[in-house]
C-alpha cells in the first residue's frame, strides 16, 4: 500500500454513502458483466447478496476515505486514553512537570484537523523492457507455472 502522501480536510467528506446498484444473487452480478460496476459512483455503496453473507462494493477512493477516517478514528481513541492517563498523574502528583505533561497530551490530541487520506492502487504493469532487465535476478516464471484457482 502506497504511504500517506495526500489529505483531505474533514469538512471535505462526509462518510454517509447512498445506496447504489444491489444485485439478489451473484450470478445476477455475473450475468451484467464489468459493467454493472459502473452504476458504482463517488459516493455510493453497491450491495451483493450472495448465499447467506451481504458484501459492500465501494469505489477505491470512497474506500480510501473510508480507511482514512477509521485511522483518525484509532488516533483520537488512543489520543484521549493519553490525556486521561495525564490526568490521572496530575490528580496525583499536582507538579509543574505533570501540568506540562497533560497540556502537552492535549495539544498532540487537537493537533491534527485533517483526515488522512491515501493514494489508491495502481494497475501493476511491467513493460517486456523491464522483464528482461530483471531475468536474470529470477522473476522470469512461465505463465504454465503460475497456480490458477479451481472453481
Amino acid at each position: 500500500m502506497s504511504p500517506i502522501n495526500s489529505t483531505t480536510a474533514v469538512s471535505n467528506w462526509s462518510p454517509v454513502l447512498i445506496p447504489g446498484p444491489e444485485w439478489r444473487s451473484f450470478e445476477q452480478f455475473r450475468i451484467a458483466g464489468s459493467s454493472a460496476l459502473e452504476g458504482v459512483t463517488v459516493g455510493s455503496v453497491a450491495t451483493l447478496h450472495v448465499k447467506s453473507k451481504v458484501f459492500r462494493i465501494l469505489g477505491d477512493s470512497d474506500f480510501q476515505r473510508v480507511v482514512g477516517l477509521a485511522a483518525e478514528v484509532h488516533r483520537l481513541k488512543q489520543g484521549i486514553t493519553l490525556v486521561v492517563k495525564a490526568a490521572r498523574v496530575v490528580a496525583k502528583h499536582p507538579d509543574r512537570d505533570s501540568m506540562e505533561l497533560l497540556y502537552h497530551s492535549a495539544w498532540l490530541l487537537s493537533e491534527s484537523s485533517i483526515l488522512p487520506e491515501r493514494e489508491g492502487h495502481d494497475i501493476f504493469h511491467m513493460t517486456p523492457e523491464e522483464a528482461e532487465e530483471h531475468r536474470e535476478e529470477g522473476f522470469n516464471i512461465p505463465a504454465s507455472e503460475i497456480p490458477r484457482p479451481t472453481l
